[in-house]
């Protein structure tokens, strides 16, 4: 694949973002390769498609410990400081 342009794809909730799309539709003209991005009205969060995959493995038995601990707000860098969580008190969550 050298030297071969591959297209930028981007799907689901982070496609329906009126932003981010238009910046990486501009990103990828600039570099030379193509945008593909289904409709907007095909763009939605996958959160329904999680909590029923999550429904059929409990359904067929399988359980989780719940041992790991949900950090909605991580930062996606490793300089930011990582931030309170929702309803989490106290110093970094």
């Amino acid at each position: 694949m050298a030297g071969q342009n591959l297209p930028l794809c981007v799907a689901g909730g982070v496609a329906s973002n009126a932003t981010i799309r238009a910046r990486l539709e501009i990103v990828a003209k600039e570099t030379g390769v193509e945008f593909h991005a289904p409709p907007l009205a095909l763009c939605t969060d996958n959160a329904a498609m999680i909590a029923y995959a999550g429904a059929e493995l409990f359904m067929a038995g399988h359980k989780d410990d719940m041992a790991l601990s949900a950090r909605p707000r991580w930062p996606l860098d490793r300089q930011s400081p990582a931030l309170l969580g929702s309803g989490k008190k106290g110093a970094k969550a």
